[in-house]
């Protein structure tokens, strides 16, 4: 991932293999600014990702690029045990 943003001159900042595997460290790497910017989350409080994987759906955004979104069911679950105010408003939002 990193050589891919390297390849595309966005900044890789705390971007390293060993960030990736000891999560302790670092929950979220956000790259570019609000609203446009990309969040990569290594683990998602509330969620396993073998469990959540195969409930994902997959976008084709253009011709040979497919992106994983997660599931609502799973976005409700990750955003329940996030315990953040923004996360219970979002909550009532995609409930309707």
């Amino acid at each position: 991932m990193v050589g891919a943003f390297r390849s595309f001159g966005m900044p890789v900042f705390g971007m390293t293999e060993q960030n990736f595997i000891d999560t302790s460290k670092y929950d979220v790497f956000t790259f570019g600014t609000s609203p446009v910017s990309i969040d990569i989350m290594p683990r998602v409080k509330g969620l396993v990702f073998e469990d959540a994987f195969p409930q994902a759906a997959t976008v084709e955004l253009d011709e040979g690029l497919s992106v994983h979104l997660i599931s609502l069911h799973d976005l409700l679950l990750a955003k329940r045990a996030s315990g953040r105010a923004k996360d219970f408003d979002d909550i009532r939002h995609l409930s309707r």
